[in-house]
């Protein structure tokens, strides 16, 4: 029963409001408990053995004391008295002071003489003593109360120190059960908490003793003190299924047998299945226990298979690029440069250079590149932090655009052989200026076809019959000269050297023309050579028709071929007989420089002339690699 008596104001007691004190008082759990039986007890028996009416066990805390335990402090038939305020106190001095507390008549006593136990409790003489947690705090007293003067015995004062020595023991064991309980609790929460699965079974036996929730959630749920057996299933990475004597958790707790990272895969029916890296071993405990923690890797997994995706697809596109990559790091070291660039690497430096590419200085493997526009360019990448593009000349002279991209101090160099990109340009800028050409030379070509024809005709429609047929010669050499203008056009097919100079040549003297010869191996022309060698074989024939053999019928050609070394084609044009001899001119035509930049630009081969009083001489050599169908 919670009595309730006039309160007078309770002393400001440092001690009594200790922080420490009062959490160790709060964590017995006697606070806030009924009366318990063995403090009861322990009461009666001091009440008995000593004659003392009254016995309390009392635990004081900043307010009130609470008593875990009493004797006589309620009348028969009454409630027991449970708690006083601190006014009513006697106990509270034991706190206080920390030792016990003996008075004999506390109505003589300055201190206690107005407490309202006196007046109100009948409490006269007093002997009680403190009650320690392990720690040393005072968390109460035990003690004897009269309702008379007592002088105390010493004998009296040793017994109730005895009783009260097993009433704290009673206290430290319950506080002990509570903290251990708390800290159980807090570990648990802890343990649910985590994303780790863990487990702990019994050594020996691999009895399951726990398991948290993260365990209980992936492996289903487990009954404790049963045969550690998940309600899934468990498989090796290798797709083999897991008996329960070959999981780790049994296999460390029967065989002690440690395993670090063993990856396992669990399937569960209706969810998707979860990769594992789990590790097993005993731990030094009481009883002693195997502990096994499951770390679940499956997005881990699930990335590393996503970012091993974009790495293949990446390297693939590194790969079949026709681009050369390079990466270099601040230092210009080469971090990494894919195929593309190793071959060529290989083919235009050495097999020894690209096999020590790799983390080399760029400017030690391609001391070529020094002071070129290409230094100049990733130095401004560097400076700005911008793109730069350049071109630059291989060591094979091919035209390389290099594009750099920054990336911090890293730099990614794409390089790409525009060399017939660039010839396409310059064949396009050329366009114009032939065809100009064009129309100023079919003027003179068909006034020295009309010529030619009418010296030889015997009637007007033979002389008519025989231009029809130069102009529909000249149309079947336009035919196949076409594409060399428009070179972004299909080609047509291969077409045969002796064929494609019959052709050209047809507009101007026919294949049975005793003043021509024609000869050589068949050799089957590509797009490239067709067109390249028709738009030269008939530079040449218009240069005959105008000023050179066939403007006279005197004069001879005679056209030749034969393979040449190191896979070359030799074409040589070769006229004769003109009457009234030939001068090199001063300067050079646009005819002639258009063969130049044909055979030099597009077939990369050497034109060379030669001039005599009665003919024209011309030597072109290309490579085969080039024209070859």
């Amino acid at each position: 029963m919670k009595v309730d008596l006039p309160q007078g104001e309770s002393p400001r007691l440092s001690r009594v409001a200790d922080p420490q004190r009062l959490n160790a008082l709060r964590q017995t759990g006697l606070l806030e408990a009924a009366p318990v039986a063995v403090f009861q007890r322990a009461t009666r028996l001091a009440s008995k053995l000593i004659g003392a009416p009254v016995s309390l066990v009392s635990l004081v805390d900043e307010n009130r004391q609470v008593f875990a335990g009493q004797t006589g402090l309620s009348a028969p038939g009454e409630m027991p008295m449970i708690e006083t305020p601190l006014s009513h106190s006697f106990c509270r001095y034991v706190v206080e002071h920390d030792r016990a507390l003996i008075v004999p008549d506390a109505r003589k006593d300055p201190e206690l003489r107005d407490n309202g136990a006196v007046a109100d409790l009948g409490v006269i003489s007093y002997l009680g003593v403190p009650l320690r947690t392990i720690e040393g705090h005072v968390v109460g007293s035990f003690c004897v109360i009269g309702h008379d003067p007592r002088d105390w015995t010493e004998e009296e004062h040793e017994l109730v120190t005895d009783i009260a020595a097993g009433v704290e023991a009673e206290i430290r064991l319950r506080r002990q059960h509570i903290i251990s309980r708390h800290e159980q609790e807090v570990f648990r929460a802890i343990l649910d908490q985590m994303p780790v699965s863990v487990a702990l079974a019994e050594v020996g036996t691999g009895r399951l003793v726990d398991v948290n929730a993260s365990a209980r959630e992936l492996l289903g749920a487990q009954e404790p003190n049963s045969p550690f057996a998940p309600k899934v299933g468990v498989y090796a990475s290798d797709g083999r299924r897991y008996e329960t004597a070959n999981l780790p958790l049994t296999r460390a707790a029967v065989s002690g047998e440690v395993i670090k990272a063993e990856e396992i895969r669990v399937e569960r029916s209706g969810a998707e299945p979860r990769d594992l890296l789990v590790s097993s071993r005993r731990i030094d405990s009481d009883p002693p226990l195997a502990v096994s923690t499951a770390l679940d890797v499956t997005e881990l997994h699930a990335a590393r298979r996503e970012a091993a995706d974009s790495d293949k697809r990446l390297a693939h596109f590194h790969e079949v690029t026709r681009d050369g990559i390079l990466e270099l790091d601040g230092e210009d070291r080469v971090r990494f440069a894919n195929s593309v660039l190793r071959k060529r690497v290989r083919e235009t430096v050495s097999e020894s250079t690209e096999d020590g590419l790799i983390g080399s200085v760029l400017w030690e493997s391609a001391p070529h590149l020094r002071g070129s526009a290409f230094e100049a360019a990733l130095q401004r990448a560097r400076e700005t932090g911008d793109p730069q593009s350049t071109d630059q000349i291989g060591r094979d002279e091919r035209v390389l655009e290099a594009r750099i991209y920054p990336d911090g101090e890293t730099m990614i160099v794409y390089l790409r052989d525009v060399t017939d990109e660039r010839l396409m340009t310059q064949a396009r800028d050329t366009l114009t200026r032939e065809l100009n050409h064009r129309v100023k030379n079919a003027f003179a070509m068909m006034s020295g076809l009309i010529g030619m024809t009418a010296r030889h005709a015997e009637s007007p429609e033979a002389m008519a019959a025989g231009l029809r047929s130069r102009i529909t010669a000249l149309a079947r050499a336009h035919e196949l000269i076409n594409p060399t203008a428009t070179i972004e056009r299909e080609f047509r097919g291969a077409a045969d050297l002796g064929a494609l100079v019959e052709v050209v040549l047809s507009p101007f003297v026919d294949a049975s023309d005793s003043r021509l010869a024609i000869g050589g191996p068949e050799i089957v022309l590509n797009h490239s050579g067709t067109t390249n060698l028709a738009l030269v074989l008939h530079e040449l024939a218009t240069n005959a028709v105008k000023y050179g053999a066939l403007s006279h019928p005197q004069g001879r050609l005679a056209v030749s071929w034969s393979r040449a070394p190191e896979d070359q084609l030799e074409l040589r044009w070769e006229e004769s007989g003109h009457p009234g001899g030939l001068a090199q001119p001063a300067r050079s035509g646009f005819g002639s420089r258009l063969i130049d930049l044909t055979v030099n630009g597009q077939l990369r081969g050497s034109y060379g002339t030669e001039w005599a009083p009665d003919g024209f001489r011309a030597c072109i050599t290309v490579p085969m690699d080039l024209i070859r169908g």
